[in-house]
């Protein structure tokens, strides 16, 4: 394998970056007005520190991350449990580790650390299935590792088990079927780590340690990234069939634990926000607040907007959350659809020159990588917009290079930086 200098730099995908990333701070300086600190000057400075990373990454070749990928992956592990232990609150959410004057979101790096575990994973079998992997290849289910995380799992959510003694008897019968599973394994000498592991146990993983912050929005998108790479690899029709078979059943149990009063697997804000979704007609003021205002603030910027800090939803505080989750309706009312269309057409542009430089990779590892970090920026966009706009649920999700927030410019930069170190070593075999 060719371990050479970088080839011909992605200049394109940097400048339509920078694009994205200069415009999504034209537009957060003005949801900014009236903030007690300079957030739009800490976004600069993360958004040239990401360039800077992006640029040390292109240099590099993205090819070392192949054997540092499970290790990155346990790292992650790790800071999500401290955050759980040691993490700062904020607006009921323990998601933030506070290191001096620099908060860090472990969720977000969670995201880099399951597209380079996952493309891992796949990059060391040695033939993928010609007809594509079946559901029980990818989730190989007699590992022992799925009852010893089932007991770490009890342990992570035990106060909120509502079947009184019951869960020690649960915990009793995941450490006996942890024993058995080893011993099995002992048995029929399945013991590598590529044996053991397998790509739902790798998204799993860091998803539990994220609901329990809790954190829906982001274990969506973990299970989103790692879905778009697996489908990628190929999964037989069938297994397909059968797994959205599964989501089906879980969207009802999901509005069924939404509903229930006695079930606390969601927080109360999760609960109403998607009964609001579903059941709209009979939901309260307050719990349809969020997005019932967001749907306002991008209705009321008509065709070409009311002009840039011109925004009233921001001028009356109607519009909550404008610097983070919800900040491209302050766009849309400020620019109209006109500038709607615009950002969606720079956004598309983005993703289009991503799905390029992930292209023009020449190994299984480069191809999943690249895969893996489109889809993480494609799902953001996509998910958070449909949001404001009232096509989906609100759940807590930056917009990439829009939404204030260091730990999300970082991980996106990083994406964009192993995209353009793929695309750099396009001739490299």
């Amino acid at each position: 394998m060719n371990q050479g200098k970088a080839g011909v730099f992605n200049w394109g995908l940097l400048a339509t970056t920078l694009a994205v990333g200069s415009v999504g701070i034209v537009n957060l300086y003005s949801a900014c007005r009236g903030a007690e600190v300079n957030l739009v000057g800490y976004q600069v400075l993360w958004l040239g520190f990401g360039v800077g990373l992006a640029l040390v990454l292109n240099v590099m070749d993205y090819r070392i991350f192949d054997q540092m990928a499970y290790w990155i992956l346990v790292v992650v592990l790790f800071l999500l449990l401290s955050v759980l232990l040691f993490g700062r609150v904020v607006n009921g959410a323990q998601r933030w580790i506070q290191l001096g004057v620099i908060n860090i979101q472990p969720s977000e790096l969670a995201k880099i650390a399951i597209v380079m575990a996952v493309a891992k994973y796949f990059s060391d079998e040695s033939s993928w299935p010609e007809n594509g992997y079946t559901i029980l290849e990818l989730v190989k289910p007699a590992s022992f590792l799925y009852p010893t995380g089932a007991v770490g799992a009890l342990i992570l959510f035990w106060e909120r088990i509502e079947i009184g003694q019951w869960r020690f008897v649960l915990l009793a019968i995941c450490l006996v079927w942890a024993a058995a599973s080893f011993i099995r394994a002992l048995q029929i000498g399945r013991t590598t780590l590529h044996d053991l592991l397998s790509p739902v146990m790798l998204v799993l993983l860091p998803a539990i340690l994220v609901l329990r912050q809790p954190d829906l929005g982001t274990a969506l998108v973990l299970f989103a990234i790692a879905g778009t790479m697996i489908l990628f690899v190929k999964v037989r029709r069938f297994s397909v069939v059968m797994v959205m078979a599964v989501l089906s059943v879980m969207t009802v149990f999901l509005l069924v634990a939404a509903s229930s009063q006695s079930l606390e697997i969601l927080e109360p804000h999760q609960k109403k926000r998607i009964m609001a979704f579903f059941y709209p007609e009979s939901a309260s003021r307050d719990d349809r607040f969020q997005a019932h205002q967001s749907e306002i603030t991008v209705g009321s910027g008509g065709t070409w907007g009311k002009g840039w800090g011109a925004s009233t939803q921001i001028q009356f505080k109607f519009l909550p959350e404008q610097r983070t989750d919800f900040v491209f309706p302050v766009w849309a009312e400020e620019w109209g659809f006109a500038g709607g269309l615009f950002s969606l057409t720079l956004f598309w542009l983005w993703l289009a020159l991503s799905v390029n430089a992930a292209s023009s990779a020449r190994e299984k590892f480069g191809a999943l990588v690249g895969v893996g970090c489109v889809a993480m920026i494609f799902w953001h966009i996509v998910i958070n917009i449909g949001m404001v706009v009232g096509l989906l649920p609100v759940v807590g999700m930056t917009l990439p290079l829009w939404s204030y927030g260091g730990s999300s410019v970082i991980v996106t930069m990083t994406a964009v930086g192993f995209l353009m170190s793929i695309s750099s070593r396009r001739h490299a075999i």
